[in-house]
């Protein structure tokens, strides 16, 4: 197989004269950690190696989006805006993006215009460079107020096209959702992202083509796959071969299993069959050392390549929400549930019309799925997300749902949730006229998260001071240093030192 694709780049360099650049653009503070931890790194993790990453050589690195600002606020007591203004103050030479889901905030429920072009806003005014936008059900209708907001900012602006198997999403779809993504919005990057990891090297080698084609000089292409079948690395490199201009990848040891594929070996094996890959390889493994001694240090896995997994081509199940789905299970005591409630993703997407598996879809049809297991009649329970997805609340569905499935979730569902979608209101003068003076930060954290949980966050900690090692080993160190030496001791559960 290298020896092919050898081929066919050699005879691309001898027809245009020139060896092609293949770009990476780095992800593991996004979704690799997404796809490994379930989105729990500290901004403090991240601020240590933030600058070593952007002097790596990405072309852009991607840092945040909706999952990070609700594991922020929710779990980590953390502000996602200050995270982003402090590693904006160490990511200067590199771009770096935030992802948006196209017009939803928390809890999954389309919001008014006004309320989302402030959130493009905001997240420019704190450092971000690039927008990258999508809609899972591919209505690009709902993304037009953010890129055109983007724009207006002085923002690059990233489309992606998230990939499916299901009736009618063919090389003719992707190209023509290609083609109104340069000449309707002007975007600078098309991505073809598959989340699940579920493209097969056949596919690749048609539909990249065809959306290249499609978009010609006119924007980037940029593909972006997991790794949950095994096949991530193959796929990014037939890829690059047949026409994608970027690469997303994680450092390894944030690659691989769910997540990307490894930053490391794609930049070794795409210079391999004859691309240029502008990344310092020596950079990399500084930052893939400081993230491995990280995942010690916290307890958290690595990434280790997955074998080969026919089943993921049914759930299609993203890789940052199978982490995720997997910390719920467990966390609700229910890990043991897991393989059956994959099954049930697998007959649930199907029936609700094989909606794409990125967000908020991976969420709402596994709520309907731990729903189906854990009662004895299926649909019995329905969350209101499911209901207002079939009702049409979140846009014109590509494939109808399951006429009969339809009529029990209708019937099964909250009497609160409308079965004709409200009129979407601005909502920006009733927050205004609700506090006052404050700030347009803290004004979208309390609309998404209420005061509550605004009023509980931290701030973090700017001096760096976060260390990988163990705390006695620090305290043993600092003692060490100091002039006057003085007698500690440390106890503990079957453990005890004495220093002086």
């Amino acid at each position: 197989m290298l020896e092919h694709l050898k081929t066919l780049v050699a005879a691309e360099t001898a027809r245009t004269g020139r060896r092609r650049t293949i770009h990476l653009t780095d992800d593991t503070l996004r979704d690799g950690q997404q796809c490994l931890w379930a989105t729990r790194m500290r901004t403090e993790h991240m601020l240590p190696i933030a600058e070593r990453m952007d002097r790596a050589g990405f072309l852009s690195l991607q840092a945040i989006a909706l999952v990070q600002f609700d594991a922020s606020v929710l779990f980590l007591n953390q502000n996602p805006f200050e995270r982003i203004r402090l590693l904006a103050g160490r990511i200067t030479r590199t771009p770096m993006r935030a992802a948006i889901r196209s017009n939803l905030m928390r809890g999954f429920f389309p919001v008014a215009d006004d309320v989302t072009e402030l959130f493009v806003e905001r997240q420019i005014a704190n450092g971000v460079r690039e927008i990258g936008l999508f809609d899972a059900l591919m209505c690009n209708d709902n993304l037009a107020s953010s890129i055109a907001a983007a724009h207006r900012l002085g923002a690059a602006v990233t489309l992606l096209l998230g990939y499916n198997i299901a009736p009618g999403y063919d090389d003719a779809l992707y190209a023509a959702k290609a083609r109104e993504a340069v000449e309707r919005f002007g975007v600078q990057t098309v991505a073809l992202a598959d989340a699940a990891g579920i493209l097969t090297l056949e596919r690749v080698r048609t539909l990249v083509p065809a959306i290249k084609q499609a978009i010609g000089d006119r924007a980037r292409l940029e593909f972006n796959t997991h790794c949950l079948t095994g096949l991530g690395p193959l796929l990014a490199i037939e890829a690059a071969v047949h026409g994608a201009d970027t690469i997303l990848t994680a450092v390894d040891p944030l690659a691989n299993g769910n997540s990307l594929p490894a930053s490391q070996m794609i930049a070794r094996n795409l210079r391999e069959i004859g691309f240029d890959v502008r990344v310092d390889d020596g950079v990399l493994d500084e930052v893939g050392a400081y993230f491995s001694a990280l995942a010690e240090r916290e307890g958290q896995p690595v990434g280790v390549p997955a074998e080969y997994e026919p089943s993921h081509y049914v759930t299609q199940y993203a890789g940052g929400a199978m982490s995720n789905l997997e910390s719920q299970l467990k966390l609700a005591g229910l890990s043991d549930k897991l393989p059956a409630v994959l099954e049930e993703i697998g007959r649930v997407r199907v029936e609700l019309g094989s909606p794409i598996m990125v967000t908020p879809y991976p969420a709402i049809v596994s709520a309907q799925a731990v729903m189906n297991v854990l009662n004895v009649e299926r649909y019995k329970v329905v969350p209101d997300e499911v209901k207002k997805y079939v009702c049409g609340y979140f846009g014109d569905l590509p494939l109808p749902v399951d006429a009969n499935v339809k009529d029990r979730i209708i019937a099964n569902g909250s009497r609160d949730v409308a079965l004709e979608p409200p009129m979407i209101e601005p909502v920006l003068p009733g927050l205004r006229q609700r506090y006052g003076n404050l700030g347009d930060d803290e004004l979208l954290l309390r609309y998404m998260y209420g005061d509550e949980k605004v009023d509980a966050l931290k701030p973090t900690p700017v001096d760096d001071s976060y260390s990988l090692h163990h705390p006695v080993v620090d305290l043993a160190a600092g003692l060490a240093a100091r002039a006057r030496k003085a007698q500690v001791q440390v106890a503990g559960d079957g453990f005890s030192m004495n220093a002086g």
